[in-house]
């Protein structure tokens, strides 16, 4: 387990198990944005993408996993709190790609 105590709640965790959920995230720097505003963006969806949309000029990027602008893919499993349902640790993470050498 990540933490002990909910840090939203204060339930201890060893008393109330938290269940677990599976997240996606993808980091991002969209070539297509102009250069005085482009910026690295860490995106994160429910569930793994086919597409992603950049945020700041809307370019579509796909495939999701093989988009040169798509620099990271990562399979996160997080602990939900069973009290409040927030999410309160990361149990684990798997990489599927990372181009960015560990920066995002």
């Amino acid at each position: 387990m990540a933490t002990e105590v909910c840090q939203y709640c204060g339930v201890d965790l060893d008393e109330r198990p938290p269940r677990q959920e599976t997240g996606w995230l993808y980091g991002v720097e969209c070539s297509r944005c102009p250069p005085a505003s482009r910026r690295s963006l860490v995106l994160a969806r429910p569930e793994r993408v086919q597409t992603l949309a950049c945020p700041g000029c809307g370019a579509v990027l796909a495939p999701a996993e093989a988009h040169p602008d798509v620099l990271v893919v990562k399979e996160v499993v997080y602990e939900v709190c069973s009290a409040c349902g927030e999410r309160c640790g990361v149990a684990r993470v798997r990489k599927l790609r990372d181009l960015a050498d560990g920066a995002m």
